[in-house]
C-alpha cells in the first residue's frame, strides 16, 4: 500500500488539485470603494430563481446576433435579496454591454447604469465558484462598515473575471425601475 501512494498522488491528486487551482477555488475575492459605471447594455427581465440567469443570458445574446450587434461583457443588476425574498419573486435584468451606437429592437431594452461610487467585489473563478465567494467577501467587508447589502447589485463578468458592484447607499427608487441609477 506505501509503494502505492507515490503513484496515487501523482496520478489522482495532483491533477485535481491542478483542475480546482485553474477554477479558482484557492482565489480570494477583493473589495474595493471605486467610481463605476456608465454602461449602456441591452437587457431582457428574468422574474424567479437566480439560477436561470444564464438561460436568460442565451436569450439576449442570440438577439443581440439576429440583430447583428456585438455584444459586450455579461451584465446582470440584482433587484431582490434571494436570503429574504422567495424564489418565485426575485427580480433581475440580464444582459450585455453595448456600444452606444447599437440600436437593439423588440424585445431587448436599453438602460444605462450611471456612473457612480460603489463598493467592487472582485474575483477571478469559474462561475460555479466565483459568485458564492464574491458576495461571501461583499457581505462581509459590508458588516465590517456596520452596513447592509445595498441593492441593485451589478455584475459584470469580463475575460473570466467577476466583478460585483454594490451602490454605497440604498438606492431611493424601486426595484422595477432602479435599473436606470443603480
Amino acid at each position: 500500500m506505501k509503494k502505492q501512494l507515490p503513484y496515487f498522488l501523482l496520478v489522482f491528486l495532483v491533477p485535481v488539485l491542478l483542475v480546482l487551482w485553474w477554477w479558482g477555488l484557492f482565489s480570494s475575492a477583493t473589495v474595493e470603494i471605486s467610481e463605476r459605471g456608465n454602461y449602456r447594455y441591452a437587457y431582457l427581465d428574468a422574474e424567479g430563481p437566480y439560477s436561470k440567469l444564464s438561460a436568460k443570458q442565451e436569450e439576449v445574446l442570440y438577439e443581440l446576433q439576429q440583430q447583428h450587434i456585438k455584444p459586450g461583457p455579461e451584465i446582470t443588476l440584482i433587484f431582490s435579496d434571494p436570503r429574504t425574498t422567495s424564489y418565485k419573486e426575485l427580480h433581475a435584468r440580464a444582459g450585455f454591454i453595448i456600444d452606444t451606437d447599437a440600436a437593439p429592437a423588440a424585445p431587448l431594452k436599453v438602460d444605462t447604469v450611471p456612473t457612480r461610487k460603489v463598493f467592487v467585489a472582485q474575483i477571478k473563478a469559474h462561475p460555479l465558484l466565483a459568485y458564492g465567494k464574491t458576495y461571501s467577501k461583499l457581505l462581509e467587508f459590508v458588516k465590517s462598515k456596520q452596513t447592509t447589502l445595498n441593492l441593485p447589485t451589478v455584475e459584470i463578468v469580463d475575460d473570466s473575471v467577476l466583478s460585483v458592484e454594490m451602490p454605497l447607499e440604498p438606492s431611493p427608487q424601486s426595484e422595477k425601475t432602479a435599473g436606470a441609477t443603480p
